[in-house]
């Protein structure tokens, strides 16, 4: 890849800063994730333009907004429409870079955001499931330290903070106003680019994963310990139903079907997290 592109975070943030104020809350979107499109005060860049290099996968833009929620004076919100994974072949530090920048430029609250495949049987396409917990099969470290039957053996690691509780109180608030349910479980990060089979995806529920996909955990983990709290949401755009999963335009259709309530969800995280 062209990872000898990418330009130093300082630099990108002091760049950033120069152009306007610091936003309250920041957001990265992934695969057809479509969400907060009519920013007042906006003002975009293209990826490459910003990192030096921009996503290759379909339904990842590559572009970032900073804007207000509305006309008056407003919480500031940085979108990241895309993200760059490890199967593209980039490595761990590029991967991370949008929330690199997050931590670094102070922005209190990061919510990430992907599209997952449903693990367990009582979710619905559509559903939002709120990440807890994870299984991390992506940190090149950890495959280093452990092997592959002591990865099987560890029990998932818990990403709750305040942040991902809070996601879940003002979900349970808006079930009165019509909002689905929101879910909540563990997100298995696997490196991709191929969906599971159906062996894969066995081994999965075994090891108590609920949802599957492909990127988010390098992004908590390095959010972990900044003055920047991360959350992450699944939109789950398939479940396993004793059939293959389908392919990655099912979960761009999903995902958009699903945006629209994670629309309602964010606009109400914005304003009450930056009050």
């Amino acid at each position: 890849m062209h990872d000898t592109l990418v330009k130093p975070v300082d630099s990108i943030v002091e760049f950033l800063s120069k152009a306007g104020p610091k936003p309250d809350f920041a957001v990265v979107l992934g695969s057809g994730v479509q969400v907060l499109d009519q920013l007042h005060n906006s003002r975009s860049y293209m990826y490459k333009e910003v990192f030096g290099i921009g996503p290759s996968v379909e339904g990842h833009t590559g572009s970032l907004t900073i804007g207000q929620l509305s006309a008056e004076p407003s919480p500031v919100v940085a979108i990241f429409r895309g993200r760059f994974h490890l199967y593209e072949g980039h490595d761990w530090s590029v991967v991370t870079l949008p929330t690199q920048v997050v931590t670094t430029w102070g922005i209190p609250k990061l919510l990430l955001t992907n599209a997952a495949g449903g693990l367990n049987k009582s979710f619905s396409v559509g559903d939002l499931m709120v990440v807890t917990h994870y299984r991390d099969h992506l940190n090149p470290k950890l495959k280093a330290e452990r092997g592959l039957l002591d990865q099987l053996r560890m029990q998932p690691e818990s990403c709750e903070n305040g942040f991902s509780k809070q996601i879940q109180q003002v979900g349970k608030r808006l079930e009165s106003e019509g909002l689905r349910p929101l879910q909540a479980g563990t997100y298995a990060a696997l490196l991709g680019p191929s969906y599971e089979t159906l062996a894969e995806i066995e081994m999965l529920r075994r090891m108590k994963a609920d949802a599957v996909g492909m990127s988010t955990v390098p992004e908590l983990l390095t959010a972990r310990g900044t003055g920047t709290e991360a959350a992450a949401i699944s939109v789950i755009t398939n479940v396993w139903n004793d059939q293959p999963m389908g392919g990655h335009e099912e979960v761009l259709e999903a995902s958009r079907e699903a945006s629209q309530r994670l629309n309602t969800l964010l606009k109400h995280l914005v304003n009450e997290t930056s009050s």
